[in-house]
């Protein structure tokens, strides 16, 4: 029989890899380049969260507290009586007639924004001896607003840690209070700060979205890796009982946290919800990547590898595109060494340059093959189907998916997994779960994929599962 299809190569993988690591042949490794691109994407990620918590900052400006220092309800209010009867009501609200002018001129500082200048006029309230709890409330309450103003986080901080002790905020007060001193520590780069005080504005029962931003990405930023992932969670968990999908940006962030951490299956967790939701080129690339150069990987799964490759677009280069087109012709699959390279020629990686010659002159070649192959398709689809070699099923069948027979393709190589003798069954489950999505039947493949098991292709089988449930 002339024609190229071998339906009783036992091993594809034989073939692949006498090509793939051969004498004078290099293995094909992955473009760093497109590394380089994930790498960038995850950057950004981070930095869009960044600019969410900066974008909660805003709405924590020191001028808040500048507001909340200097309203009606918080204004002192000067005693009317300063006669020794008026001792009785030292725990009242109020401030003695002494101390209003100076309170005055603070406030019209705090409202113009000169916070340097209000903590030096504090020191004239600081003066006065024998202060009541209210007249020390209001002080602090001041000077938590005036060094706000002038930048002083730790200050501002201390400040209202009294203000709060004071028992005189109402629960809405001291939830804006906590929200702003958080800002200060923030734009102040004091993120372990930034993070204690969001802690404690939870705990009073905040529950502005906004400030979990800040929460999170302080934590980060201090090096609290433990604490950010936790809250990540906890976010994604309520996203998911609200049937929402995780925002990129912080399953970026969590991707992030996970490396720093060195925890691999964290990380390749979150990578695969990325694939999930997001499923970019880049993503797809660092993921196959990642599998398919740890250490032990298998070398007879190169042409799985490229596959999925080709599936979610991460054919780059011009010697991928060459090689593994090679490499199933030598499998005996020129159906999908024609796939490899009409769509290298449609990408116009192949045919120009210095290679163009050599690139045509295959093409040539496997376009030969392709013609001769489909004459004898329908004698080779008999022959395989009356004999009982399991492995001659599959190959020929995975052909006929590939030739556009989908339905009979995959009858024969579902048989053929069921005949006892299969080598490497694992494999061609993952041969055969391909086939199934490139036939369109993606919970079929889905559930395929699920039952893969084995070093190396379970890892991509997992990969595929995930492609398969996409919306690519």
């Amino acid at each position: 029989m002339s024609s190229s299809i071998n339906p009783y190569i036992r091993d594809r993988a034989t073939a692949d890899q006498s090509l793939a690591c051969g004498p004078g042949r290099k293995r094909l490794s992955h473009p760093i380049a497109s590394l380089g691109l994930f790498f960038v994407t995850i950057a950004s990620g981070i930095a869009a969260h960044e600019a969410s918590a900066q974008t909660q900052l805003r709405h924590s400006e020191p001028a808040s507290l500048v507001i909340a220092a200097a309203t009606p309800e918080a204004a002192p209010k000067a005693a009317t009586s300063a006669t020794p009867a008026a001792a009785s009501a030292a725990n009242a609200d109020t401030v003695r007639n002494e101390m209003g002018k100076p309170l005055q001129a603070i406030q019209d500082l705090l409202k113009a924004g000169k916070g340097a200048e209000a903590l030096q006029r504090l020191k004239e309230i600081e003066a006065f001896a024998n202060r009541t709890p209210y007249e020390n409330y209001i002080l602090e309450r001041m000077r938590g607003a005036a060094a706000s103003l002038s930048g002083d986080a730790d200050t501002a901080a201390k400040a209202f840690d009294a203000v709060i002790a004071s028992g005189r905020l109402s629960a809405a007060e001291k939830i804006k209070i906590l929200e702003a001193v958080a800002g200060n520590f923030y734009r102040a780069k004091n993120y372990s700060k930034t993070a204690e005080w969001c802690a404690r504005y939870f705990k009073e029962g905040g529950s502005e979205g906004g400030m979990r931003t800040l929460w999170v990405q302080s934590m980060y930023m201090a090096g609290d890796f433990d604490g950010a992932a936790r809250e990540l969670l906890v976010d994604f968990q309520m996203l998911e009982k609200a049937g929402k999908n995780p925002p990129e940006d912080r399953l970026q962030l969590l991707a992030s946290i996970y490396q720093r951490k060195k925890d691999a299956a964290g990380y390749a967790s979150t990578v695969e919800k990325l694939l999930t939701f997001y499923p970019k080129k880049d993503y797809w690339a660092e993921a196959i990547y990642r599998v398919s150069t740890r250490q032990g990987f298998p070398d007879r799964l190169v042409m799985d590898v490229a596959r999925l490759k080709m599936a979610t677009g991460n054919l780059r280069t011009a010697n991928e595109y060459f090689e593994y087109a090679q490499m199933a012709l030598t499998a005996g699959f020129s159906f999908e060494a024609n796939r490899f390279l009409e769509q290298g020629f449609a990408e116009k990686v192949l045919g120009s340059g210095d290679e163009a010659d050599r690139h045509r002159r295959l093409r040539t070649m496997v376009t030969k093959s392709v013609e001769e192959d489909r004459k004898s398709l329908t004698a080779l689809k008999n022959e395989a189907s009356a004999g009982k070699d399991g492995n001659a099923m599959l190959n020929v069948g995975y052909s006929l998916v590939l030739a556009g027979e989908s339905a009979e393709g995959l009858r024969l190589m579902e048989k053929g997994l069921g005949i006892k003798g299969v080598k490497r069954p694992e494999d061609a489950k993952l041969l055969y779960g391909s086939a199934l999505l490139m036939a369109g039947q993606r919970d079929k493949a889905r559930a395929v994929f699920g039952s893969v098991q084995g070093d190396g292709t379970s890892e991509l089988a997992k990969l595929w599962a995930v492609l398969a449930a996409s919306n690519r």
